[in-house]
């Protein structure tokens, strides 16, 4: 076989090109030989690359994968337009972390546009993994400015100090937007003595999270919460009555910028004794408004509810079933809910409705409690959806 020109490649003939990336330079030579690939003056056709480009306005830049074709990309993993997640095209804070963040795709010909949910933080780099036919390539890409100091925090955690031993799950609730990942191994749970919990909180392989990513549910193992269960029977529950602990959220935990927390959390908790009981509506204490004025209603609970569920499980309706339009705030503790009306109240019966599915932080549910026996028979189509409440405005 003839040797090559000096500075030429042995097949095509074009000049070389130094890179960086090994990978892709790689890749780059396999494409240029099965394309041919030289312009006019002999140089190398733009092959695949990863840069970040800026699309003006206060979104911050966009990551693009550019120079990919047909050959080069998989059409099984090929982006969709819209798509929440591209297996050919990934972008993560860390190298090699396996959670992309929050983002939508676009794509045009040999070209994917990656659009971050939120905007991308100046000063940081963030590494893009581009799935290739024959190659993967993997570019580091920092934003341009100073990085911004850490700012997000947790806010608070529901529910708060007093919770029984039999507590289900509880509530983060974070300053600002979370990535997406999982938090399992940034919340711990420490006794009196500052020794940490083990195996407190259920593993789970999907996180759960509010439409906003700022409000975060750890669930408690129900293998332990649950009597008559293995794990409750070797290990018992987590939460001993009587017994104070510390919840820790550590500061290592990414918010949706990449930035680690401001600062760790640490929430002082009081196990009490298990709560058993379903809830009974019939315990509730209902404070009427006056009528003619927007006053709130207030409602009072024996015992805290679960937080997250208190802002969907209960509304309030005419006597003729048609919703009343207003906002609601939940008191600290989760004890007290509170609604005041947009219009005025009217000298009638109105009534608060209530959905089967709310719960107290135990898991109890409206007339159903979570320590259900196994030998019980529990119908649970003969729940009804929502239960009512009435209640009349004074005068």
């Amino acid at each position: 076989m003839p040797s090559s020109s000096p500075g030429r490649h042995p097949v095509s003939g074009c000049r070389r090109l130094r890179f960086r990336n090994i990978a892709a330079a790689s890749f780059l030579s396999a494409l240029t030989v099965a394309a041919s690939g030289c312009d006019r003056g002999g140089a190398v056709r733009s092959g695949p690359s990863v840069t970040l480009e800026s699309v003006g306005g206060r979104g911050g830049p966009i990551v693009v994968a550019t120079g990919l074709s047909d050959a080069a990309l998989d059409p099984a993993v090929r982006c969709v337009d819209g798509a929440s997640d591209c297996a050919a095209f990934v972008v993560t804070v860390q190298e090699g972390d396996s959670t992309p963040i929050a983002g939508s795709y676009r794509t045009k010909g040999g070209r994917i546009e990656f659009h971050p949910r939120f905007p991308l933080d100046p000063g940081r780099t963030y590494h893009a993994r581009l799935v290739l036919r024959d190659t993967t390539l993997r570019t580091a890409l920092t934003v341009a400015g100073e990085r911004h100091e850490a700012t997000t925090v947790v806010v608070r955690a529901y529910p708060s100090d007093t919770v029984p031993e039999n507590l289900l799950r509880l509530y983060l609730e974070f300053s600002d937007s979370m990535s997406r990942e999982s938090g399992v191994a940034h919340v711990h749970l420490l006794d009196d003595a500052g020794r940490e919990v083990e195996h407190a909180f259920l593993p789970l392989e999907g996180d759960f999270w509010n439409p906003a990513h700022t409000r975060y549910t750890v669930f408690f193992d129900p293998g332990r919460v649950k009597r008559g269960i293995l794990p409750n029977e070797q290990m018992g529950r987590a939460l001993r009555a009587g017994n104070t602990y510390t919840l820790v959220v550590d500061s290592a935990w990414h918010d949706a910028h990449g930035q680690p927390l401001a600062r760790p959390f640490r929430q002082r908790l009081v196990a009490t004794t298990a709560v058993l009981a379903p809830i009974t509506l019939s315990e509730w204490r209902i404070d009427a408004p006056r009528a003619g004025t927007t006053e709130p209603v207030l409602v009072g609970f024996p015992r805290p509810l679960d937080r997250a569920l208190l802002d969907r499980a209960v509304g309030v309706e005419t006597n003729e079933g048609k919703p009343v339009e207003g906002s609601v705030t939940i008191a600290p503790g989760e004890r007290r809910w509170t609604f005041t009306p947009r219009a005025p109240w009217s000298n009638a019966p109105y009534r608060i409705v209530v959905l089967t599915l709310l719960e107290d932080v135990a898991g109890n549910q409206v007339d159903h409690a979570f320590e259900v026996d196994l030998f019980e028979r529990v119908d649970s189509t003969a729940r009804a959806e929502r239960r009512t409440v009435e209640f009349t405005p004074g005068r």
